[in-house]
């Protein structure tokens, strides 16, 4: 099995020496420089890494890691997309060979966006019968055969990201994005979303059109739901059961409706809805994930709602709990001590 890694560049000097160190391992490292002018470049080669050079024009970024891809040499069986503000994680190769089989084309795996917060991806593909798609955004699409995803959690790859960076040509790239594609639903929700993090008043609308196209998925769905709960107060309460039945294994519709419940202070009802957001698991998290919901905040209302209800034993638990997913709370402390007086010590009261 030939391995080659391919990426694009532009300035990335200062990420080299890590993206350089966690894919020594691959038979071919190739990075395309779309007009570097600091030393990355020099960097690069000196590491023994091939650069190639090419911008496509107009900029788009499917075109341009589609290019990069293309540069890899034809005997490479599985390419890996590995950007420079990425690394794997040591033993990659090993366990990249243990998972891909003679019928694999796609490899799913966690990728770390920060460091609290994981989703499988899908950048590590057959070399062959692949090339990405949509302006920006863009996904890895299969055009020449079946697909067979095969999946492990033994590659991981991670991502450090200069804090603040942005592409401020999202919102332009992702306005081009559907008006070429009309009736791509993923391309739709993305122009939502950027429209949305723009503050711009067209978000309520795009994500509304979006929900009204055939497919999309399913977190990507509830997502706009929960979005349009945020942008139109009136409807919420629709738009977050809606939510619900589109992603029932997600907490954030759950922790909605939790909190509802303890704010008209109905112990019952958020605890009910707490306990549902507590058992959704970190498995489930995607890009569509909001990390808050997935942290102390189900456990610690949880916490709440069974203590007003004389439930100790349960409320014990949830404190507990709360603790380990954020140790730094002072406040989560002071609740597991003051809880394990009256249930261990004192036992429960009435």
């Amino acid at each position: 099995m030939r391995v080659g890694i391919y990426a694009l560049a532009k300035n990335e000097s200062a990420n080299v020496p890590a993206w350089e160190a966690s894919c020594r391992e691959a038979d071919v490292r190739v990075v395309t420089d779309t007009g570097s002018t600091d030393d990355t470049v020099e960097l690069l080669e000196a590491a023994g890494v091939t650069v190639a050079r090419g911008t496509p024009i107009p900029w788009r970024w499917d075109d341009a890691h589609t290019l990069s891809l293309c540069h890899l040499p034809a005997d490479v069986d599985v390419a890996i997309r590995l950007d420079l503000d990425e690394a794997l994680d040591p033993g990659w190769r090993e366990a990249l060979e243990a998972a891909w089989t003679p019928e694999t084309t796609k490899l799913r795996y966690p990728y770390w966006w920060s460091p609290d917060f994981s989703f499988r991806c899908d950048r590590i593909h057959s070399r062959h019968g692949y090339r990405w798609t949509g302006a920006t955004h863009e996904g890895l699409v299969r055009w020449s055969g079946a697909e067979v995803q095969t999946f492990t959690d033994d590659v991981v790859i991670r991502h450090f990201r200069e804090v603040g960076k942005t592409h401020k040509s999202d919102l332009e790239l992702l306005t081009r994005a559907v008006e070429e594609n009309p009736t791509d639903a993923r391309m739709h929700w993305y122009y939502a979303r950027e429209l949305d993090y723009a503050g711009d008043k067209r978000a309520g609308a795009a994500f509304a059109n979006y929900l009204r196209m055939p497919g999309g998925a399913p977190n990507e769905r509830a997502h706009a739901r929960r979005s349009l709960a945020r942008l139109d107060e009136k409807g919420a309460s629709s738009h977050i059961l809606a939510a619900m039945l589109e992603a029932p294994s997600e907490p954030e519709a759950h922790l909605y409706v939790a909190q509802m419940g303890w704010q008209k202070r109905d112990p019952v009802a958020a605890l009910y809805w707490a306990r549902q957001a507590y058992h959704c698991d970190r498995e489930n998290m995607t890009h569509t994930s909001d990390v808050a919901a997935y942290g102390d905040l189900s456990a610690d209302l949880a916490y709440s709602a069974a203590f007003e209800l004389g439930l100790y034993a349960e409320a014990l638990e949830y404190a507990r709990e709360a603790a380990r997913r954020n140790p730094g709370e002072p406040r989560h402390a002071e609740n597991v001590a003051a809880i394990e007086r009256m249930v261990v010590e004192d036992g429960p009261k009435p």
